[in-house]
């Protein structure tokens, strides 16, 4: 029992799923990262329930689960985040406020 106490919201709703057998829950929450912005994720970081306006979730989501796996994420202040591939990199391209890593800008500057 003093393992279940160590494991934070997140990682027990995702253990819960997995003994329910709901493995699609479990697939959209490992792959949350890619369906949602940078500044989204700071947004639900800083506890700003507005943004649920902007998002499109399943229902099964609650704002707890979503507040504990924003707060697991690890934003590095050194690198930052690209807005299309979410992937961090050291080298990147500002436009308007928002971050384009070197590689997407290149495949963007090709089309």
């Amino acid at each position: 029992m003093a393992e279940t106490e160590d494991k934070s919201f997140f990682e027990e709703k995702k253990q819960h799923f997995l003994m329910k057998g709901q493995l699609g829950k479990v697939k959209y929450l490992e792959t949350l990262h890619m369906k949602l912005l940078p500044q989204q994720v700071e947004r639900i970081q800083q506890n700003d329930k507005t943004v649920l306006r902007e998002l499109v979730l399943p229902s099964w989501l609650s704002w707890d689960l979503l507040f504990d796996w924003a707060n697991q994420m690890k934003l590095t202040s050194s690198s930052k985040r690209c807005v299309f591939c979410n992937e961090t990199d050291e080298v990147f391209i500002n436009f308007k406020e928002k971050f384009i890593c070197n590689n997407c800008f290149v495949k963007l500057k090709n089309l």
